[in-house]
């Protein structure tokens, strides 16, 4: 069995037609029929009927098709990455939403721009970054985790051969428009919560690591009236135009932000949230990886 027989198939089952698919492939169609009973006859088992209409699958020829539809498919998949042409110097980045690591990433940016550079933000949750980085569509992955999801996303790193590092840690309060006769108090409770929107960036809350058993944890009430963002500016805008809360995580910067936003602790409860770097098993960085989280680190620390 080799790679083009399997593509063979494919191409017989998506055109119907033995002669087409010859067409298509640039062989014989005498070859091609030829390579379809050589895969038979090795794997002792009929791929497709027979009869004067052309070809059809025999239930055992979907099986093939579908695993050799895939294999196809990934092939294609690499054989793009690989020809196209593409900038050896290329940054790319996931990370949760942050205006300090915007900042950051554009310090990269302005120290690294004397050579023909690309460079790429892109905002995901946690299990989003991990497959990125997995799959070779980023460098690295800035993510954030707490307690409670510690044992699993270590299992999990271990097992698809991932590293990671913690960088700093910040705590889950309560976000709060300052136009909110609420953002005054030091403070608070689930009675100052009951009637407002809960604005919840997705990310946190979707896959296997969501932020929902922190919400438990803290107490923070069960609201049907939410309100999901995908960015930092829709979640922002949300905030300051509803009557409405959001949970989100409360770092420690040395970089004066202007925020709109008050955070609060909710009833004087404390949940520590890491923030980590994730990065292929014994991978060198590149020198301007490297600058971005030790950038990050002198702006948390």
């Amino acid at each position: 069995m080799d790679f083009n027989q399997l593509k063979y198939i494919v191409e017989v089952v998506e055109t119907g037609s033995i002669s087409k698919a010859a067409n298509n492939l640039f062989i014989s169609q005498p070859n091609l029929s030829n390579q379809i009973i050589s895969l038979e006859n090795e794997i002792g088992k009929e791929i497709f009927y027979r009869n004067n209409r052309g070809v059809t699958l025999t239930s055992y020829g979907v099986e093939v098709y579908h695993y050799a539809k895939s294999l196809v498919k990934q092939f294609e998949i690499v054989e793009n990455k690989l020809l196209t042409k593409s900038n050896h110097h290329k940054i790319k980045i996931s990370s949760f939403g942050s205006e300090v690591i915007n900042f950051q990433f554009f310090e990269v940016c302005k120290n690294y721009n004397s050579e023909n550079y690309e460079f790429e933000l892109t905002e995901s949750g946690l299990e989003n970054s991990i497959k990125k980085v997995m799959q070779r569509d980023s460098d690295i992955g800035i993510i954030i985790y707490s307690q409670f999801q510690k044992k699993k996303l270590l299992q999990y790193l271990v097992a698809e051969e991932l590293e990671i590092e913690n960088l700093f840690v910040g705590d889950m309060k309560i976000h709060i428009s300052k136009n909110n006769i609420l953002s005054k108090k030091k403070s608070l409770s689930s009675i100052d919560l009951e009637g407002l929107f809960h604005i919840k960036k997705s990310y946190l809350y979707d896959g296997m690591f969501s932020f929902n058993q922190e919400l438990e944890y803290l107490g923070i009430p069960d609201n049907n009236k939410a309100v999901f963002t995908n960015g930092n500016k829709t979640y922002n805008d949300a905030l300051h135009n509803l009557p409405s809360f959001a949970v989100e995580i409360d770092w420690k910067c040395k970089k004066k932000i202007h925020s709109d936003l008050a955070r609060i602790p909710f009833e004087d409860k404390r949940l520590d949230i890491t923030c980590a770097v994730i990065k292929r098993k014994n991978e060198i960085l590149k020198d301007e990886l490297i600058f971005f989280i030790d950038k990050l680190i002198e702006s948390y620390n």
